[in-house]
């Protein structure tokens, strides 16, 4: 990769630098990316934002539902909606089901579930290897009880208690999710700017769980 790419793009990924995952990653931005968005980054339509240096404090879920870790069974039902929220196209499922399932059993990923039925998530949020969190959704009828908030401060919760207050993850969300948008700001979450050059952050782990 050339100087310019690295920079231009680097915002994109919160790495471990001293992680076998840091070269994969680069070679995955060049291919999928490359240059297209940097001489016009308003082309690329989500905004980046870095989690709080600071713990946040937890948030009991409602009566009536638990909190808990994402399973292997889960990953078949979260990358269907993973397809429709993103509105992928000539994706086939079969390739993004080992994403989900690497994120699920090898970083710190949860779900809430209804007492009634807790084999299966009503909201979750992943975390990838670059030490991104994402693919978070709340089911209709079951939104506006704040579960996507106490999902975004649990799982943050445990990752610094884990690998300390330093690894502070990103989050990428789509510029016309305004509900999202606002939810980041409102938990301390910094919008940064596309081209943000020094975005490569010490993960001691995240990439490697």
């Amino acid at each position: 990769l050339s100087g310019n790419t690295v920079a231009n793009l680097a915002w994109l990924f919160q790495i471990n630098l001293q992680s076998r995952y840091f070269d994969y990653v680069l070679k995955g931005v060049d291919q999928r990316i490359g240059c297209m968005y940097a001489e016009d980054h308003d082309r690329f339509d989500h905004n980046m934002f870095i989690a709080p240096a600071s713990t946040p404090d937890e948030i009991t879920v409602p009566q009536g539902y638990i909190l808990g870790p994402l399973l292997e069974d889960h990953a078949e039902c979260i990358t269907i909606q993973w397809i429709l929220d993103i509105d992928f196209k000539n994706v086939k499922e079969s390739s993004l089901v080992p994403i989900v399932m690497d994120n699920i059993t090898r970083r710190p990923c949860f779900g809430i579930f209804t007492e009634s039925n807790p084999k299966t998530p009503i909201a979750w949020l992943c975390v990838y290897s670059g030490g991104a969190v994402g693919l978070l959704h709340v089911k209709e009828g079951h939104r506006g009880r704040g579960f996507a908030r106490i999902l975004i401060r649990h799982t943050l919760k445990v990752i610094q208690n884990t690998h300390g207050m330093e690894c502070r993850v990103h989050a990428c969300v789509k510029k016309g999710n305004t509900a999202s948008l606002n939810l980041f700001l409102s938990e301390g979450w910094e919008l940064q700017p596309f081209n943000n050059k020094k975005i490569f952050f010490r993960n001691p782990g995240l990439s490697q769980q």
